[in-house]
């Protein structure tokens, strides 16, 4: 693929500010400390820079993605690992929801929703870098 088609191009800018500008959002600016509190272990201060840093990642490429199929690959594979961790907090927190709703509606929210963006995003990634590494024209 020469030249980035828009959607995807689009796809990628939208993925960049999914990342970046959620975790400001549902963080209130790095303010919401207990943003972290239900999984310490992937969204603290420093996890979240990280997931932005990813969002940098993927929208830096919305011009030469063509470039990279394989970049594409591991940003769908990214996007399984946050997705899986998702589902697996559900499993073992789903029932606290409605308590941490109450308790700080912006966090349950947060933690009720991230997920199911990623794994859109993962099919997004994993579209992409098929369409690109066929040699597609069109989407």
């Amino acid at each position: 693929m020469n030249h980035p088609h828009p959607l995807i191009s689009r796809g990628l800018l939208l993925a960049g500010a999914y990342n970046i500008l959620g975790v400001l959002v549902f963080s209130a600016g790095f303010s919401n400390a207990g943003l972290s509190e239900p999984d310490p272990e992937v969204f603290s201060t420093l996890g979240l820079f990280a997931i932005m840093l990813w969002g940098a990642a993927y929208a830096s490429i919305w011009r030469q993605y063509g470039q990279v199929p394989w970049l594409l690959l591991v940003f769908g594979v990214e996007k399984l690992l946050y997705l899986g961790n998702w589902l697996l907090w559900l499993s073992n927190n789903g029932a606290d929801l409605p308590v941490l709703f109450a308790q700080a509606p912006l966090t349950g929210m947060f933690y009720a929703v991230y997920g199911a963006g990623d794994g859109l995003f993962a099919v997004f990634f994993f579209y992409a870098a098929y369409l690109v590494l066929r040699g597609a024209k069109r989407v």
